[in-house]
């Protein structure tokens, strides 16, 4: 036993030190396509919507369906991909995206367009989680940030070009095209998995270790609570704002201030390059000066950004509130994700990374279903805009109060410790 343990830590630290940051790039790639093709039908469910004759309440169900399904499946799949590997689980929801996107093309009611939402939110319920668990199997706390913020910028790729392409396709060729071509980037993207993938060495291993010893969710959460709940909290905060865009926002500007398919992908292009810069350079910064400060300033500058969109009177506006809030969220987002693989042990972190998939999913149920429903009743998305602001800043201050400004002896407090079978302590 003591040697299958030398030899996991042996070879962990080998990919985490030689080869990890190339495995993080290749799946930086990987994500990045995935994206554009999830990104292409973002500006198109808005005229989608219109063109079925439903309103602002439908979207909302409509967005909330993926939420709810992740809700039911992150969990379970968080920790499917802690017991057999995380590529079988990325695979599996590659498959899944482009099923989906080829019943969104055919769909003619907004209930086969729901039914569509509800199996890709089941399946990318797995993706995720596995994905940022990845990272931390393969990179150590001096590099995690940085690892996370490619992650990240390797998902803003794409959320800057598919949105932008969509909105063209949109606008030139109508609104089905796109979801084929989105499922055609979900296949590409599972050849680049399946070839640039590699399992991580720490998983066969594992394997070998009595699974009776690793930590449970309640232990991990136990080490650290108030830390976890703050961390919980501005992550709903984080889901809760675009769930807001995405449904009230988004058909209030397409309505209101007749923004066209185009404009919206450029809007979405100016937010994703943005976030594209800002993830890495602030990911680099947070493995410098700590996690915490990053989550608190952008907390409040999403805060501001919200206020920005509820007084938006044009593309110029919309534009610029986008730039805004895409610099708060590359400060957050990544240090968010940072820090929470800080204070896990790499053992449990697919299942913790499940259950933040749960509190972020359900920050995108909350959010969509209160903007579409306030949206039919107010004619506008103001007073949406104005409570995201809120939760943003309350967020802000529970992580100012809340959350610790040094990294490192937060990972030394919070390391959970289990004995062997002689005796000896194993220490992630």
């Amino acid at each position: 036993m003591e040697s299958v343990r030398y030899e996991a830590d042996a070879q962990q630290e080998k990919l985490s030190s030689s080869g990890g940051m190339r495995q993080v790039l290749a799946l930086a790639l990987s994500l990045s396509i995935l994206q554009i093709g999830f990104g292409i039908i973002m500006p198109i469910f808005p005229f989608y919507i219109v063109e079925l004759g439903v309103g602002a309440t439908e979207l909302g169900i409509l967005a909330a369906s993926f939420a709810m399904a992740r809700i039911v499946l992150a969990g379970p799949l968080g920790r499917l991909s802690d017991r057999i590997g995380r590529k079988p689980v990325l695979t599996f929801a590659l498959v899944g995206f482009a099923a989906a996107n080829v019943i969104y093309a055919f769909a003619d009611t907004i209930l086969v367009m729901i039914a569509a939402r509800v199996l890709e939110g089941a399946v990318s319920a797995g993706f995720f989680p596995a994905a940022n668990a990845y990272v931390s199997d393969v990179t150590t706390i001096e590099n995690r940030g940085k690892a996370m913020g490619y992650l990240s910028m390797g998902s803003n790729v794409g959320f800057v070009v598919g949105p932008t392409v969509g909105g063209i396709l949109a606008q030139f060729l109508g609104f089905r095209l796109p979801f084929i071509i989105a499922a055609g980037a979900t296949l590409f993207t599972l050849i680049l998995i399946l070839v640039l993938i590699h399992e991580p060495n720490r998983q066969d291993a594992t394997r070998e270790l009595d699974t009776r010893k690793v930590p449970s969710l309640r232990e991990v959460f136990g080490s650290n609570p108030k830390a976890y709940s703050v961390l919980a909290f501005t992550m709903f905060a984080t889901m809760f704002s675009i769930g807001i865009l995405e449904v009230s926002f988004m058909i209030d500007a397409v309505v209101r201030l007749g923004i066209t398919p185009l404009e919206i992908g450029a809007f979405f292009g100016i937010m994703g390059v943005v976030m594209i810069l800002g993830s890495v350079v602030f990911g680099s910064i947070s493995d410098r000066v700590g996690r915490t400060p990053l989550i608190v300033v952008g907390s409040f500058i999403g805060t501001f950004a919200m206020f920005m969109f509820a007084l938006a009177s044009s593309f110029f506006d919309l534009s610029l509130a986008g730039l805004v809030l895409g610099i708060g969220f590359s400060m957050r987002g990544p240090a968010i994700q940072a820090l929470i693989a800080d204070l896990t042990p790499s053992r449990s972190y697919g299942v913790v990374m499940g259950a933040y998939g749960a509190v972020s999913n359900s920050a995108y149920v909350v959010g969509p279903l209160l903007g579409g429903y306030l949206y039919d009743q107010l004619g506008n998305s103001v007073v949406s805009l104005i409570i995201a602001a809120e939760v943003a800043a309350a967020a802000g201050v529970a992580a100012w109060v809340g959350l610790p400004m040094s990294t490192k002896p937060v990972c030394e407090a919070v390391q959970i410790e289990s004995p062997t079978e002689n005796g000896s302590r194993i220490s992630d």
